[in-house]
């Protein structure tokens, strides 16, 4: 595991890496960050995106626990008969209980992955509207790097804009 001191010391190596190019050629460094938490809670897109992921989520859960109780339900039926049950029944219905219990790990696993296909979905697009904004804000005012604020471990106000708030209005205008 990585101590919190090397990681601090692996940011700065990358960070001095990454503006010496810039500072080399004497080109004057202008810094932004933008706050994607802060946008995913304001943005309306990312809001009807999570809404929609949640209706989804939902769903499957529903499913899932649907199935969970069928087993459950063959499980204490099992339990309550077997002793009345032959040899080879009571082989018959343990296997079948078996059979519906990796069943439901497949359903539950194979849901997993529909969701995560859908989350993408949901978001592929916003994160592609925000690229598009932040890349056209970057080239219409200089800014030579503009970085994740959950990435920053320090911001000089002085140096470094916050472009949060440009960003949101540029995709709110968008989405009208």
């Amino acid at each position: 595991m990585v101590s919190m001191k090397g990681m601090i010391r692996a940011a700065a190596i990358l960070a001095v890496a990454m503006l010496l190019p810039a500072m080399a050629q004497g080109q004057e460094l202008k810094i932004g960050y933008l706050d994607m938490e802060r946008l995913r809670q304001s943005y309306q897109g990312f809001r009807d995106a999570e809404e929609a992921y949640q209706k989804v989520a939902m769903d499957m859960q529903e499913q899932v626990q649907s199935r969970q109780q069928e087993v459950e339900m063959l499980k204490q039926q099992y339990e309550a008969r077997k002793t009345m049950l032959t040899a080879a029944r009571r082989q018959q219905d343990e296997q079948n209980i078996q059979q519906k219990e990796q069943e439901l790990m497949q359903f539950a696993q194979t849901s997993q992955m529909q969701l995560a296909q859908q989350e993408m979905e949901l978001t592929r697009p916003l994160q592609e509207s925000i690229f598009n904004v932040v890349q056209t804000l970057a080239k219409a005012e200089n800014y030579t790097y503009i970085f994740d604020a959950g990435s920053l471990i320090y911001v000089d106000p002085l140096r470094a804009q916050d472009l949060t708030g440009q960003v949101l209005e540029e995709l709110q205008k968008e989405a009208n």
